[in-house]
């Protein structure tokens, strides 16, 4: 294999010995000129013991040997030229059938090397990756404003988790307001958060609720709505067991949880408009004034 991108560190355990280090694909390399002088042998005695490696089986010589690209000066000229380099555990096993101290010495400034850039690595992969997500993130706003932008019309159905409560709050809160002539609103349970929510259409669109209790409180909180926003009306009605929105008549929905549970725990939720009279009929002769 061969490379010519890399990067060069300068090894230098004392005043004498100084050798430029390649790093490439998480390990260090020298070719047999440097290991010479970073032993301190001549290049036949390296050559032979590089040789011996491999012919003894030691090490493979595909994943431990490189071809760089390297500059070097030819009579009186650079040339460039492919030069066969050793990784380091090619130039650890020299460094010990030639008994030298600096081998060991190099493995350990070797191996600190790699450390730090096998965590270099890691940081800038982690940075990538936060670049990532924050682009995913974009990606994905951006997605749901062309969404809200292709679309202002509600989802026909869907389902809200627990915890959910301000999406859902939202949900319902974007029907109402959307209402241009009236807000029917069936649902046994009824409190001020529900009011609050109705209270939430233009003045010109009409709120009226079904439910099956009509209570004191509820009464008392009516009161003092209707005092300071538009009137909402109230009537009786036992016969339902599920909740219902209908707006203007026409558009239906049927919620699997009462306004005021909103997003408390599970619930479903969806548009059945082929329904709206027939369920219009059934609440005028049903309901109690």
């Amino acid at each position: 294999m061969s490379y010519n991108k890399n990067e060069i560190i300068i090894y230098q355990a004392d005043n004498l010995t100084r050798v430029e280090v390649k790093v490439v694909k998480e390990t260090v390399w020298l070719n047999r000129q440097q290991i010479s002088m970073l032993f301190d042998r001549d290049i036949k005695t390296i050559g032979k013991h590089i040789n011996n490696v491999f012919s003894e089986g030691e090490l493979d010589k595909g994943s431990t040997i490189a071809n760089f690209a390297t500059v070097q000066i030819e009579g009186g000229r650079n040339v460039e030229r492919q030069i066969e380099y050793y990784n380091l555990d090619v130039i650890i096993s020299v460094g010990y059938r030639v008994k030298s101290k600096q081998g060991t010495q190099f493995r350990i400034w070797a191996n600190k090397v790699l450390k730090d850039y096998l965590l270099k690595g890691y940081v800038i992969n982690n940075r990538i990756n936060q670049i990532e997500d924050n682009v995913q993130a974009l990606a994905e706003k951006v997605n749901s404003i062309d969404l809200q932008i292709n679309t202002s019309l509600p989802p026909n159905k869907g389902i809200f988790f627990d915890g959910q409560i301000f999406d859902s709050y939202v949900f319902v809160a974007e029907l109402i307001k959307k209402s241009q002539q009236s807000i029917i609103l069936i649902d046994n349970y009824i409190d001020e958060t529900v009011l609050t929510l109705l209270a939430k259409r233009g003045r010109n669109v009409g709120a009226t609720i079904y439910t099956k209790t009509i209570s004191k409180n509820l009464k008392l909180d009516l009161d003092k709505h209707n005092q300071q926003y538009p009137k909402i009306n109230i009537k009786k009605l036992g016969l339902s067991h599920d909740r219902f929105l209908i707006i203007d008549k026409k558009d239906l929905y049927h919620l699997g949880a009462s306004l005021k549970d909103l997003g408390k725990k599970w619930f479903a939720f969806s548009k059945m408009n082929s329904l709206t009279n027939e369920l219009l009929n059934k609440l005028n002769q049903g309901a109690d004034e």
